[in-house]
């Protein structure tokens, strides 16, 4: 299994170095665009880690205020009778 991954893995990055390679811009272009994108990418990972970390109480109420339980006659063959 690991012998898959680990050659899935390999194919992935000669095929990254062979499209960079033959990339049809500049190679100074093409890393330029490249280091802005893996910019970017890093400062929307660092955004999302500095979230604030959710409310247990807005966690369980998907975070609208507290409904109050209505109850509604159940009906159907499994309806409980008192």
């Amino acid at each position: 299994m690991f012998a898959v991954v680990r050659a899935a893995i390999r194919a992935f990055a000669i095929g990254v170095a062979v499209g960079v390679l033959f990339a049809p811009r500049a190679g100074a272009e093409t890393r330029k665009m490249l280091s802005a994108r893996i910019a970017a990418f890093i400062d929307q990972l660092f955004e999302v880690a500095a979230l604030p970390p959710i409310e247990p109480e807005k966690l369980r109420t998907n975070g609208h205020p507290e409904r109050p339980a209505t109850k509604r006659p159940r009906s159907g063959a499994d309806a409980r009778t008192s």
